[in-house]
């Protein structure tokens, strides 16, 4: 079996996984699997929150002109959880649902429900009423805590949920939800007993191909991905401290607290984990955005002294080509990283070169793996800029072929992931369950393929494939490819029904501005990298961005109605 684990005798990873370390590794059954666990890592999330108590003077959210140390959210957060416990019964394995976008009343709704050993139903804030009434009818949610938008959706639909709205959108009007925070001076949020592998929160799929479905992750899963999180960060201090030629000790000693800038959806695993749970455990502070833009982003940057900036690609332009960039102090960023789909090389050399000082970073994993699966960090990602790094020390990869064998080195397959970050299962979902396990492991849908290092390289969903003429082309690879030509902003590839081949490819552009392509230019920059039959059969120009779901992904459904009868001519 080709199983790529995440260490070996001359990677650095040994020394920080190795006995003693707070990395270390070991072998545990989770769920009758046995699997690479952190030995010293939190069992539960009442054991981060615990942790971060000592930061109580500590700024940790800034949002809108609004300010939350540490001691001040934590008990609002344990007042709110002594009344959803005594008014709503809310307790261990009770499910309840936020809906509303990012804002401090979305932390303070997850710290207090989860306290309690409730299951956070994190509903994407930005679906439709129907999406968003799916989510809370398909998880049998108990009670709601939405802000007033979301709420009038729930009603509109006709569903009868217990509700607690929070304050409108300029906090004007007060709320039962700011009562509830403040009926209570002095209490310690509380942590219900609860075993590391109950479920701890219900996130969903994209659903680009069908109704999205709630994928249930346990305390244990999430705790390996932030503890994931956290040892990329440990890497990242000490390529920090080398470039500086002073010991990590000393470099730790000096830092600021860190400060994220928080753009990805809460709802999602990018967001909820990547920021703030990480940031909980850190001490780190928070800056909510309340909507993406990049004259504010780079504003607050200066302002607030942001250390860590995530974010799609699309963001990660926005950065680079925005105008006046220089005009700002920029100084306190020390690290940047994409997420949402793999980050092209052009943008990678573009970031490198705008913010010399940072560290890049990115990864590979999905909403059922909690996130993180693979880890590329500092000089070895912008080496191998089309990987998306290596596999994370609990995580044990297997790439499979159509008969369930394990494919060689280089050879693509679907990738099988095994590991403690593993989701329980899709919710109340025996089927799908059953489609995606297989002894233990979790068959992802993506394809890709290992190199001789144990890099894992993303090649495309199983479903994102266009067979045309009995040639299969991977649509990712095409766009990863049209994404690297100087002139492109965005790409899609999509496929078309052809009566001789089957299927003919489509690539969809957004040019940068000022920038002219044409049709040929791409083709010949396909074709020098691909095979003739990857080579697009038709380009198709757009001015506007594309739209994204809330993974950050294009939205190619969405893409296809844009189109109309242009894509099929």
């Amino acid at each position: 079996m080709n199983v790529a684990a995440s260490a070996s005798a001359t990677d650095p990873l040994a020394a920080l996984t190795a006995p003693g370390t707070p990395f270390e590794i070991t072998i545990e059954p989770v769920r009758g699997v046995p699997c690479r666990v952190y030995r010293r890592a939190p069992r539960h999330l009442g054991d981060v929150y615990a942790a971060a108590r000592q930061f109580a003077t500590r700024p940790f959210l800034v949002y809108e002109g609004q300010r939350l140390a540490y001691a001040e959210a934590f008990e609002r957060a344990a007042s709110l959880a002594r009344e959803l416990a005594t008014r709503h019964g809310v307790g261990r394995g009770t499910r309840v649902a936020i809906a509303m976008r990012n804002c401090p009343e979305w932390i303070l709704s997850f710290l207090a429900a989860s306290s309690l050993g409730a299951v956070t139903v994190l509903v994407n804030s930005r679906g439709s009423a129907a999406e968003i009434a799916h989510a809370l009818e398909s998880t049998s949610c108990e009670l709601l805590i939405a802000d007033p938008t979301r709420a009038q959706s729930v009603r509109e639909s006709g569903l009868d949920i217990p509700m607690i709205v929070t304050s409108d959108a300029e906090g004007v009007a007060p709320s039962s939800f700011d009562a509830l925070c403040s009926a209570h001076r002095g209490l310690v949020l509380p942590f219900v007993p609860v075993d590391t592998d109950d479920a701890a929160m219900i996130l969903f799929t994209s659903g680009t191909t069908g109704r999205a479905k709630g994928a249930v992750l346990s305390h244990r899963g999430a705790i390996t991905a932030l503890w994931n999180t956290q040892l990329s960060g440990a890497i990242l201090g000490a390529q920090i401290a080398a470039q500086k030629g002073i010991d990590l000790a000393a470099l730790a000693a000096h830092q600021p607290q860190p400060c994220q800038l928080l753009v990805y959806p809460l709802f999602h695993t990018s967001g909820v984990h990547t920021i703030l749970l990480a940031g909980l455990l850190r001490g780190g502070r928070i800056v909510i955005m309340r909507r993406w833009d990049v004259g504010r982003a780079l504003e607050l940057i200066q302002q607030e002294r942001i250390t860590t900036v995530s974010g799609a690609p699309t963001m990660l332009w926005d950065l680079v080509n925005a105008p006046g960039r220089e005009r700002y102090d920029l100084s306190s960023l020390v690290s940047l990283a994409g997420g949402g789909q793999a980050t092209p090389q052009n943008l990678l050399r573009a970031m490198a070169s705008a913010f010399p000082q940072c560290l890049l970073g990115g990864g590979w994993g999905q909403t059922e793996t909690n996130g993180v699966v693979t880890m590329g960090i500092g000089a070895d990602y912008l080496a191998n800029p089309r990987a998306s790094g290596k596999a994370a020390p609990t995580s044990e990869l297997r790439i499979v072929n159509a008969e369930g064998r394990d494919q060689p080195v280089g050879e693509p397959g679907e990738i099988w992931v095994r590991s403690p970050s593993n989701m329980i299962g899709y919710w109340n979902n025996p089927e799908a369950n059953a489609a995606v396990f297989e002894s233990g492991w979790l068959r992802t849908g993506d394809v890709g393929y290992l190199d001789a290092e144990g890099r894992i390289y993303i090649v495309d969903r199983k479903k994102n494939m266009v067979i045309s003429g009995g040639e299969n082309i991977y649509c990712a690879e095409v766009e990863r490819v049209l994404s690297e030509h100087a002139g492109v902003f965005e790409a899609a590839a999509l496929g078309v029904p052809d009566e001789r081949l089957g299927e003919r490819l489509v690539a969809v552009l957004v040019p940068h501005p000022n920038h002219v392509l044409g049709e040929e230019e791409v083709r010949r920059h396909v074709r020098a990298q691909l095979a003739d039959y990857k080579v697009p059969a038709r380009v198709i120009l757009e001015s506007a961005p594309f739209a994204r779901n809330a993974n950050g992904k294009i939205d190619k459904a969405e893409l296809r109605r844009r189109l109309g009868h242009r894509i099929l001519e």
